[in-house]
This record gives structure tokens, sequence and C-alpha cells, in this order.
């Protein structure tokens, strides 16, 4: 896989590249990796190459063309197959290795493909994937695919010639989204290959039009498709309205704090680069229809989410049963210096000097005190729930792992409070969809998907917005379930004013660090579970530092989240 706007923590790619290119003075357009987040040395020595025989100027134009369009990625990969042969041939007459290196890479693919889970496979767009294996199949002599005759015709259309120069490859690649997708890059009236056609509900017209039911993370031919955010440039932000502010309350339902106390808040958290945003803070969204038109979709698709959410904890309950026990059990042991009986009236123990006129009075005996069954820990838990656009296409599987994780703890005698986050028309939104004195744990299926998020301001509103039941003694954890990829439509704040930066990339994953690292002076034990794209794994690292663990499936996060727990717990 290809990616743009690489990490800048990614330097091995990057020495690759500039080695091929034969430059050290460019800044790559695109690194590759494979779905494990480890680098694709061999695709990242053809990107150079890229450089070092065309020009690369001419080709990221090309490619920026129809960067925010549904199929981008998928254009992408498909475009860097003919690439890689183009450049392969034009290559291998000064550079021999060049065919080891391929046949190298061909195994790789195959390795890689036997590691996959059944999750990451559905990630994949289908048809591209049957061309990678192509021609991967080709370059070490293993057997190809069975392909339709359309298949087959564009597998040797993606074997761009090596006589071709950049004016060529860019007709190629034209010529090619025309014939195969209907699409043409250069023509802007063009709308093919877009998203949903109710997209253009979702976009920023004069920055304040971004509203919150997306339908790019449904299904599409029977895949579901992840989905990225993009920003359409920046100068027209004007604030937050009345209509937005009306907006929020319609979808989400009214903010639990009175406004007094809600603008102290905000005064507190919307600091620095999170300035130009606000806070919201509400409970599960009403059931109930409103009259508006577009709210009543909004709460309509949330219901049907639900519904799904449910199916699918019933579909697999005996895996969710069995990760419950399995994460308890992990647990259990190691809690124990943290545990304690709740006091119960008994007949025998330590007496209640208060109650002891009802013995000789009333005829009561049980004026005592003794250790009951009912265990209370001295710990209170947080579960945070990045519920932006990013994350639709596993809301499923996100809803179950944060109901194994909650009712693991709560049936350990751990308060629990589950909220989701998501950032939409200048607000940070936290719903909470299960309070700490809940023992059912049903609420966290409730939880959906759309919108921006605003990482580091929904981090530090959690921190400031204490569970109930918090007390002097007591420990209190943060666990955030995440794909580390902090991305906002409204630009950061820079000295109490907007600034033309973008709340994307590195001034995001930054500014969320330096949240974590705030909770974690407080004495907020704070963590993460990273449930993403593999690429945004050293975000995850530069954010929670060492306090993370990454699962790539529901069944991996018991093992996970119960050695990050017992971590958080056991440190001092």
């Amino acid at each position: 896989m290809i990616k743009k706007n690489p990490s800048a923590n990614e330097r091995r790619s990057r020495n690759i590249i500039w080695n091929a290119a034969g430059s050290y003075d460019i800044e790559p357009y695109f690194l590759a990796y494979f779905p494990d987040g480890t680098q694709d040395l061999y695709l990242d020595m053809i990107i150079g190459l890229a450089y070092k025989w065309f020009d690369m100027d001419r080709l990221s134009d090309f490619f920026s063309r129809y960067e925010h369009v549904r199929r981008a990625e998928e254009f992408d990969a498909m475009l860097w197959l003919g690439l890689e042969n183009c450049l392969f041939e034009k290559e291998l007459p000064g550079r021999p290795v060049m065919r080891s290196l391929r046949h190298e890479r061909g195994e790789l693919f195959f390795e890689n493909r036997e590691g996959l889970s059944r999750q990451q496979m559905m990630y994949q767009s289908m048809p591209l994937f049957t061309q990678q294996e192509a021609r991967w199949a080709d370059a070490c002599g293993r057997k190809r695919p069975v392909m339709s005759l359309r298949e087959k015709r564009i597998s040797e259309r993606l074997r761009f010639e090596g006589s071709l120069d950049t004016e060529g490859v860019t007709e190629r690649m034209r010529d090619f989204l025309k014939e195969y997708y209907r699409f043409d890059p250069y023509d802007v009236k063009n709308t093919s290959g877009t998203s949903h056609p109710l997209s253009f509900l979702f976009r920023r017209e004069h920055k304040r039009k971004d509203t919150f039911l997306l339908r790019a993370g449904e299904i599409y031919k029977g895949h579901p498709k992840a989905v990225s955010l993009h920003h359409d440039g920046l100068g027209r932000f004007a604030g937050i309205s009345k209509e937005d502010t009306g907006y929020i309350r319609d979808v989400f339902g009214e903010c639990i704090l009175p406004e007094r106390e809600m603008n102290r808040f905000e005064n507190e958290v919307c600091t620095g680069d999170d300035a130009p945003a606000r806070i919201w803070i509400s409970k599960k969204s009403p059931a109930e229809r409103p009259a508006k038109k577009e709210t009543a979709e909004i709460i309509g698709k949330r219901l049907r989410q639900k519904e799904k959410n449910d199916a699918y904890l019933k579909e697999h309950s005996m895996m969710v049963r069995s990760s419950i026990r399995a994460l308890k059990a992990h647990m259990d042991t190691a809690l124990s210096s943290f545990l304690r009986p709740l006091p119960e009236k008994a007949k025998t123990g330590a007496l209640m000097s208060s109650q002891a006129y009802r013995l000789p009075v009333l005829n009561d005996p049980r004026v005592f005190l003794k250790d009951g069954d009912e265990i209370e820990a001295g710990i209170v838990a947080d579960i945070l729930l990045d519920a932006s656009q990013s994350r639709m296409h596993a809301q499923e599987s996100i809803a179950a792992e944060a109901y194994i994780i909650a009712s693991s703890l709560v049936s350990l005698g751990i308060p629990v409070r589950v909220m989701t986050f998501r950032s939409i028309r200048g607000y940070t939104v936290l719903e909470v969809l299960k309070e700490t004195a809940e023992k059912d744990c049903s609420g966290v299926m409730s939880y959906y998907a759309g919108g921006w998020n605003r990482d580091s301001l929904a981090i530090k509103t959690a921190g400031s917005y204490a569970p109930q039941g918090i007390t002097g003694g007591t420990t209190r954890l943060m666990l955030v379930l995440t794909d580390a990829n902090p991305n906002d439509s409204t630009p950061v704040g820079r000295d109490g004013l907007r600034s033309s930066a973008e709340y994307e990339g590195i001034i995001a994953v930054k500014d969320t660090e330096e949240a974590v690292i705030e909770l974690k002076d407080k004495g907020i034990r704070t963590g993460a579970v990273f449930h993403g794209n593999p690429a945004h794994l050293c975000n995850a690292q530069q954010i929670y530092g060492n306090d993370y663990v990454q699962i790539r499936n529901v069944n991996q996060l018991a093992r996970g989240a119960g050695t990050l727990l017992l971590k958080l717990i056991c440190t001092e």
C-alpha cells in the first residue's frame, strides 16, 4: 500500500527514496508500507526512481487532482502498479539486481497475505487486490489468480512501458482512469469516483456547513470502505454561529452542564491551539425523531447503527463472553491490592455506636459492621471512544470492544464511565454512553461514528470532567480507543487568535501528546488501545509513549487491553 502525507517518524522509508532518487532535498509525496505497518522498501525505491526518471512535480499534480474523491487510494495503488513496471524496465539495464529485488517483493506480498486477518482483507479493494496478486505472482514465478477477461485487460494496461516519459506516463494514467473508472482527473465537472451523492451535505461551504450524517463508510458492493477526512482549505472560518449551536443541540440533545459552568469549563480547556473550538457534553442522543428532516435522518441512522451493534454482539456472543472472562482473569490477581470489601450490617463485627440504641429499643441485633461480599475498587475508569468518520467502517467491532472492557471492569468492582468524542461545526462533542454508577453496560452499544476528531481537546475535557465517585484516595484511569489520527476542520489557535494552520498532521499529534502528558501530570493514568491504519501507529507511539497496545481484531482485545490496564494500574 502506498500512502500520501507520510509521518515525520518514517525516516527509513525517506532514506530509501532519497537514495534511489539520488537527491536528499526532496519531501516525498508518497511512502510505501505493508498492512502491518512495516516499510515496503522495494516500493519506496520505486517511488525514489520516479523522482529520478520523471518530473515529479507534474506527477504530483496529477495525483492531487483526485485526492478528495472516494476511490483516491485505489486510484493511487493501481497507478503505482503501472509506474512500477515502467520504472523497473527503465532501471533494469543499469541495475540488474532489480530482478531479484522484485522477486523478493513478490514473495513478501504472499507472506503478508497469509498473515492478513479477515477484517483486514475486507478493508481491501478486491479489484485492486486481484491486480496486486497478479503482479507479484508474475514477479516471483507463482501461479496467477483466476481472473475475468476485464481483470486480465486491466493487468495488461497496468504494464506501462519503460520507454514512457513524464508526459507519456500522465497520459497513460489519465486514459486508464477514463477507460476503467469513467473518471477524468482533468475534467473538473466530472463527479465519477467521488463519494456518495449525499456527501455534499457534509463538506464545508464557507467553512460552516459540515454536518454529521456521513455515508462514505457504508457498504460499497459488499466491502466496507475505510474512510478519511480532507480539509478544503482555510480563510473563511467565521466562528461558531447560533445556527451551529442549534444544530448541535438538535443532534446531541441539551448540554448536561449549566451555561455558566460550561463557560468556566471552556475557559479551562479551550486554550492554545484548541482556543477556536468549543465543548458540548451530552448523554445518549434522544431516541425520538425531531421535527427537522436533517436531524431526523441522523437520529434514524444512529438507531439503525445501534441495531447493527446489538446484532454483532449477539452473533459473536460466545467470543464476547470469553473475552470478558479472559480480561477479568488477566487482571483479577493484580487488582487485589486495590480491592476492598464494602461493609454491611451484621449481628457481629465492629459496633456502630450511632446505631447501638436499636438493639435494646427495637430489638434489632444488626448494629455491627463486617466485610461484605460486594467488592469496591479504589479505582475509577474512563473509556473514551473516538467516534469520528474514520471509524465508520468498524463501528460494530469498536462498540463490542468497549462493551467487553467496560463489562470486565464492572465485574471487578471498578466503576466505569464510557464516552464518545467527535468534532462538528466547531464543537468537540462528548456523549456519555454509560455513567460511572451504572452496572448495565448495554448503553455502550449506542456507539456510532461520524464527523471529525479533535483528540487533544476531547482528552483534556474528559480529564477535567471528573466522573462520579472520585475521592481523595481514588486512582483514576483513562483508556482511549483510537486510530491515532487527530483531524478537525476548525483551525488551530495561536495566542488566542485563529491561525492559518489546519488541525491535522504533526500539529494535531503534538497537541494530543501534550494533552496526554497534562493528564498524567494530574495523576490520571492514561493509555490507548490502537485499532486502525498501521500507517498511524507512529502517532500512537508519539502520543501515548509506551502506554498503548495495538490490536487488529476483537479477539486480541482481552490480552492486549488486560496487559495495558495492569501496566497503568501497577505503575507507581
